[in-house]
């Protein structure tokens, strides 16, 4: 999307949210885009030689209960469609995708920093299983651990394994790409300066580095600055 149209799909989609969320079990929704952060994107993705970003993130909670009855009721899919008819102001449902999934929250903390987003893909020798099962329960608690050392003030993933429920989202016009298996998203603070955590940031990072060689594969991933 180009950015005009990013803003006017932005206006549209919060207007629908507030007039039919509520009933469709929708509890939180913000929209979030890298605007203002082309060239520190740009750089970025250059470094870690990861794929183009998105234009924009939608980051919604919502009620699983709700969401599922309003689905098989035909008046409520009616404002599912509603709320979803993004396509004519710039919204691309082909180009765009959903993940639900279950909230882990590894490093809860403030959302004041520099928050980065993630969208990752595990190397072609391993199933998406063995990838999601590695960046959950060996990546993620890595990264937790030294959080400190490294200025993490907050750190979150969602791994997509609601594919029925996202289905039947796209049914009604939800985007129809096929997403990645993990969303992730970190807001960092400035690291402590001191000794003791210089040492400890350079080897966390070395060993960092070194786990994502053995799983992410970058340039089938994302990552974006907001």
């Amino acid at each position: 999307m180009v950015e005009g149209s990013i803003s006017l799909a932005h206006s549209m989609r919060t207007k629908a949210i507030a007039v039919h969320g509520e009933n469709l079990g929708v509890r939180h929704y913000e929209w979030v885009e890298g605007k203002g952060k082309l060239l520190a994107n740009s750089f970025l993705r250059l470094a870690r030689g990861t794929a183009q970003p998105v234009d924009a993130v939608e980051i919604i909670e919502l009620d699983e209960e709700a969401i599922r009855n309003s689905l098989i009721d035909k008046s409520v899919r009616a404002g599912w469609k509603k709320m979803l008819s993004c396509a004519p102001y710039g919204f691309d449902p082909k180009r765009s995708f959903i993940l639900i999934g279950k909230l882990r929250q590894l490093v809860s903390g403030p959302m004041t920093g520099q928050r980065v987003l993630w969208f990752g893909c595990g190397l072609g020798q391993l199933s998406e299983a063995e990838f999601v099962a590695h960046y959950t329960g060996h990546h993620g608690p890595l990264v937790a651990e030294n959080a400190h050392p490294l200025g993490i003030r907050r750190y979150r993933q969602v791994v997509s394994e609601q594919e029925s429920l996202c289905e039947s989202l796209r049914e009604l016009g939800l985007g129809q790409a096929i997403p990645p298996p993990v969303f992730a998203e970190l807001v960092m603070g400035k690291p402590p300066f001191n000794l003791a955590c210089f040492q400890s940031r350079r080897v966390a990072k070395r060993e960092i580095k070194a786990d994502e060689k053995r799983h992410i594969d970058f340039p089938r991933s994302m990552l974006l600055l907001v």
